[in-house]
């Protein structure tokens, strides 16, 4: 028996001591952890590329993962870097000009009610909300391009620490992409589950983290392209600001790309452009719509498919919490919580 409650003991100390020691580590590298964790998962993204490559460099691994971490680089970090200072500045241009712009419409008292058909109903509704109607798009303009240009520049702020982070980040994923499968098999030694669930963990959270992300980035940046084309078209200032805005919140399926579009088409109708405002309508629900109709179930897959809801409270969770790499994290931290509800439904059934 006092053997037994030494072992015992002796357990709870262990845990007590790794549970200490722990905290202070994370404490440690706090600052870093948001890279860390983006490193695992974008060489999880990765992991099947580097395995082609690895094959067609002989099982090199040094050469496939630094291969891999530059043509990422290459593809993705150069194009989004210029599109990162093409959109702060169209930002800050926008947060500048869009209360005089309104105050100018006011001034020319262009009414939306003499913009209308004569048959619809109501007519005289529209006049006297026409001014507050005006007034609240600025302040959400104003708002958007605000918080856009201070996530942009707190991302960035202190280059030091900024490219300390990113320096971890690259060198993380050039660790993983190497040795990714040896940790994860030292991990499995770690947790209290079954090889089955584990594996079930790690492989439906990936294919579900997976598809969160392809319903991201894919469907948002074909969105937020078609989006910023339209504008550019019409004349619209800040093309490129617009289809990054559209980017952002087309994560949320049905939902995202029209809070962009419909206020445009009321502003073309405010500022007299009828044609256009109805034309830019019709791209937006027959073209850009159907997008989220046809291409999303297709990209995303629906074994996979997180709920639409929570994938909204986790995107603008995750934004709130973590800045602008919550719209990955966030739903990151989904697909992991839906992986673990279902292991835990085969578990205590």
């Amino acid at each position: 028996m006092d053997q037994k409650k030494h072992n015992k003991f002796q357990q709870a100390f262990i845990l007590l001591l790794l549970f200490t020691v722990l905290m202070g580590f994370i404490g440690m590298i706090l600052q870093f952890l948001i890279a860390l964790v983006l490193a695992a998962i974008f060489a999880g993204l990765l992991y099947p590329f580097y395995k082609k490559t690895l094959l067609y460099l002989k099982d090199k691994s040094v050469l496939a993962a630094s291969t891999v971490l530059v043509v990422t680089i290459l593809a993705v970090g150069l194009p989004l870097t210029a599109l990162t200072g093409m959109v702060t500045s169209e930002a800050i241009q926008f947060s500048e000009k869009t209360t005089p712009l309104v105050k100018e419409i006011l001034d020319e008292k262009i009414s939306l009610k003499e913009q209308l058909p004569s048959w619809l109903p109501l007519q005289d509704k529209f006049g006297s909300i026409n001014e507050t109607l005006l007034k609240k798009a600025s302040d959400a303009t104003s708002a958007v391009g605000s918080w856009l240009v201070s996530s942009l520049s707190s991302a960035t702020k202190g280059t030091a620490g900024f490219l300390m982070s990113l320096f971890i980040m690259l060198y993380a994923m050039f660790y993983f992409l190497i040795n990714g499968q040896k940790l994860l098999d030292s991990f499995s030694s770690l947790v209290p589950l079954s090889k089955n669930d584990y594996e079930e963990l790690m492989s439906r959270g990936l294919m579900v983290t997976k598809a969160s992300l392809k319903g991201i980035v894919i469907i948002g940046f074909i969105q937020g392209l078609l989006v910023s084309l339209s504008f550019w078209l019409i004349g619209l200032n800040g093309p490129v600001f617009w289809g990054t805005v559209v980017f952002l919140l087309s994560a949320i399926p049905g939902l995202g790309a029209p809070i962009v579009w419909v206020p445009a088409v009321i502003y073309l109708m405010i500022t007299g452009s009828m044609a256009w405002a109805i034309a830019l309508a019709i791209w937006g629900i027959a073209v850009v719509g159907l997008v989220d109709n046809l291409l999303r179930p297709w990209i995303v897959g629906n074994d996979a498919k997180l709920p639409d809801l929570v994938i909204l409270v986790s995107i603008l969770g995750g934004i709130i919490t973590f800045g602008p790499v919550g719209i990955i994290l966030g739903p990151v931290v989904a697909a992991l919580l839906d992986t673990v509800l279902n292991i835990y439904k085969k578990s205590f059934k």
